[in-house]
C-alpha cells in the first residue's frame, strides 16, 4: 500500500472554534452529462486526488493521536472505539444481514414459470440496498473480514465470465459447495450480472429463454436463476457471519448464530471472543488481540489494511485508477448495474460513519470528530473537510463509470480482458 509522508505539526492544539459537522457531503452524481464529458480526464484524476488527500489527512489524524501522551486521552479513545463499534459496524453488518435475507427470500422457489417481472424489479432494489451497506463496512474490513476470507468471497471482481459461462452453459440448476470454491464467480458480481444488464433490471423474457449478453448466448435464463438463488444463500449465510462475529450472540440475532454454525463458519477471535468485544478490550491481552488502545485506533482510522486509509487507498488507486488511469477496463466494479460512483461514494461514507461515530452525518458525543473538536480543531477539520470533497468530487465523475473509462480508453467493457 502506498505510505504517505506525515507532516509535522503541533499534535493538540488549544479548540480555536468548533467543528460543523455538515451531512451535504451527499452530492448527486454526474448523471446527465454530455458525450463530450466522457474524453475529459479531469474529473477522474480529481477524485484520485481528493482520496490521496483523504488517505493523508486519515494518516496525520492517527499519528497525531499515536504520538500524544495517550494515557491522558485512554478513556475517551475507549468510548470512541466501543461507540463505533455499537453504532456504527454492529449495526451496519446487521443491515446488510437484513437486506440480503429480503433479496434471497424474494428469489427462493422461483422458477422461470412462476417469476415476474416485478420479482426481478425487486431483486434488484434488494440488490442496491444490500450492496450498499456492504460498501458502507468497507473502512471496517479489518476483523471478521479479513480474518475469515469473507471479503474475497462476497466481492471479488473482475467477474470471471469465461468460468462463470463454462459452469452455466451447461443447463444444470444444481451446484455443490465443492463445486462453488472459486470466489471469482460468487458474491455480489455474480449475482449483479444476472439481475441487471445495462444499468436496469434484466428483462423476464431473458430468463424465459436464453441470455443475450456476449458469450452468454447459449446460456439458458433457467440456470442462471438456479444459480443466483444458490449463491444468494452463501451471501447470506457470510453476512449473517459478519454480523454474529461482531455482535456476539444475543436472543435477537439466535437464528443466524445458529446458520453460521450449520454453515460450518468461524465466528470468534483467535481467543474465543466477539470482535466488536476484542475491539472494546483493546489493551486487554487476555481477551483482545490489539495490545493497546492505540492498536485498535491504528485499526480503524490508518491500518494498511481494513481500515479508513485503507479503504481510501483502494477506491482512489485501485477502483478507479486502475481502469481510468491504466486502461484495465475489465477492473470496473458494479459495471452492470451502473452502480460503480455510487459504491465508491458509499466506500467513502463508511470512512465518514466510523469518523463521526453514526450512521447519520452526525457527529456522536464519542467520536474522532469531537476528540479533534476538543483537541485539534484544524486537524480534524482537515479530516472532514476531505471526506466531503472526496465524495463530491467522485459524484462529479460521467456516469456510468464503466462508459467513461470505456469512452477514455476506447475499449468496450464487453470486449475488455477477462482476468481468469
Amino acid at each position: 500500500m502506498k505510505k504517505y509522508l506525515l507532516l509535522a505539526a503541533v499534535l493538540f492544539t488549544v479548540n480555536l472554534g468548533l467543528i460543523s459537522c455538515s451531512d451535504d457531503d451527499d452530492k448527486k452524481e454526474n448523471n446527465n452529462p454530455g458525450e463530450d464529458v466522457y474524453k475529459d480526464k479531469k474529473y477522474g484524476n480529481a477524485a484520485i486526488d481528493a482520496c490521496n488527500e483523504l488517505a493523508n489527512a486519515l494518516t496525520q489524524a492517527n499519528s497525531a493521536i499515536s504520538g500524544s501522551k495517550v494515557s491522558e486521552y485512554e478513556s475517551e479513545l475507549k468510548s470512541i472505539i466501543a461507540n463505533d463499534v455499537d453504532n456504527v459496524i454492529v449495526p451496519t453488518y446487521t443491515n446488510l444481514a437484513d437486506d440480503t435475507e429480503s433479496l434471497l427470500k424474494n428469489l427462493q422457489g422461483l422458477n422461470v414459470n412462476t417469476l415476474s417481472q416485478s420479482a426481478i424489479d425487486k431483486a434488484c432494489s434488494d440488490f442496491k440496498k444490500a450492496r450498499s451497506h456492504w460498501e458502507l463496512s468497507e473502512a471496517f474490513l479489518g476483523g471478521a473480514a479479513s480474518d475469515f476470507d469473507v471479503d474475497p468471497t462476497i466481492d471479488s471482481w473482475p467477474l470471471n465470465r469465461s468460468l462463470l459461462v463454462s459452469y452455466l452453459s451447461s443447463g444444470r440448476t444444481d451446484f455443490t459447495d465443492e463445486e462453488l470454491d472459486d470466489a471469482s464467480i460468487l458474491g455480489f458480481h455474480a449475482l449483479e450480472f444476472i439481475l441487471f444488464r445495462n444499468g436496469s433490471p434484466r428483462k423476464l423474457n431473458e430468463f424465459k429463454g436464453n441470455d443475450t449478453y456476449k458469450g452468454f448466448e447459449k446460456v439458458s435464463g433457467a440456470s442462471e436463476l438456479a444459480y443466483a438463488q444458490r449463491i444468494c444463500q452463501l451471501l447470506y449465510e457470510r453476512t449473517c457471519q459478519l454480523q454474529v462475529a461482531w455482535e456476539g450472540a444475543t436472543d435477537a440475532n439466535a437464528s443466524r448464530m445458529q446458520l453460521v454454525k450449520s454453515a460450518g463458519l468461524e465466528y470468534e477471535t483467535s481467543k474465543g471472543y466477539s470482535y466488536g468485544e476484542n475491539m472494546k478490550q483493546a489493551g486487554n491481552t487476555s481477551v483482545s488481540t490489539f495490545p493497546t488502545v492505540v492498536s485498535a485506533v491504528t485499526q480503524l482510522l490508518s491500518a494498511d489494511e481494513g481500515s479508513c486509509v485503507g479503504i481510501t487507498d483502494e477506491v482512489g488507486n485501485a477502483k478507479i485508477a486502475n481502469p481510468f488511469s491504466s486502461g484495465d477496463v475489465s477492473y470496473v466494479e458494479s459495471p452492470f448495474s451502473h452502480n460503480s460512483i455510487t459504491d465508491f461514494q458509499d466506500n467513502i461514507r463508511s470512512v465518514r460513519n466510523i469518523w463521526l461515530g453514526s450512521l447519520n452525518g452526525k457527529s456522536s458525543s464519542n467520536s474522532f470528530s469531537k476528540f479533534f473538536e476538543n483537541h485539534s480543531t484544524s486537524r480534524g477539520r482537515t479530516v472532514e473537510d476531505a471526506y466531503i470533497s472526496t465524495i463530491a468530487k467522485i459524484g462529479a465523475m460521467p456516469a456510468p463509470f464503466v462508459k467513461y473509462v470505456s469512452t477514455i480508453w476506447g475499449v468496450a467493457y464487453e470486449d475488455s480482458e477477462l482476468k481468469d
